[in-house]
């Protein structure tokens, strides 16, 4: 909780330009927005892998799929978030409350989605990594992971908001 409250403290500076979680109403559009962006982001990851070519663009598409589900969920609940670590501690409020069907489990699958194979690398670092990094080649099983644990996390968050919103 006090990582939530320190976010929210943070988001009350800055304006549009925060740094932190906001609170506001709730906006039905702007969550579905977010789900597009995020099945958006899935279509490039596929694509990518698809050629086979350009594996460090895979990790971050699979990654800023995932977290796009999350500014939706996050949407649906009122908070607008500029910091990963605060979208991160926001929802894990909310599974705490028992508000959303997404688990602890399933936010691993978001910070973990890597260890399937590498044991090492979470989403992130393999964001992190990619995108940041010079290496361009990333092992096929890996590719493969990053977007299925993509594709189920999303279609959860899908799932749930469909539920809660009664259509997408």
């Amino acid at each position: 909780m006090k990582k939530l409250e320190w976010c929210l403290e943070k988001g009350k500076s800055g304006g549009n330009k925060h740094r932190g979680l906001k609170k506001r109403e709730p906006d039905a559009a702007e969550s579905k927005t977010y789900l597009r962006k995020a099945e958006h982001n899935l279509d490039f990851a596929d694509a990518v892998r698809r050629l086979g070519m350009y594996d460090d663009w895979v990790f971050p598409a699979a990654f800023y799929a995932m977290y796009h589900a999350c500014l939706a969920i996050l949407d649906f609940f009122g908070y607008e978030s500029r910091n990963q670590e605060c979208t991160f501690a926001a929802l894990e409020e909310l599974i705490k409350e028992g508000k959303i069907s997404i688990s602890e489990d399933d936010m691993s699958a978001l910070r973990q989605a890597g260890e399937r194979t590498s044991g090492v690398n979470d989403i992130r670092t393999l964001r992190e990594d990619f995108q940041y990094g010079t290496k361009t080649k990333a092992d096929k099983e890996l590719v493969e992971n990053a977007i299925n644990a993509a594709k189920e996390f999303v279609e959860k968050a899908k799932g749930m908001l469909y539920l809660m919103y009664g259509e997408l």
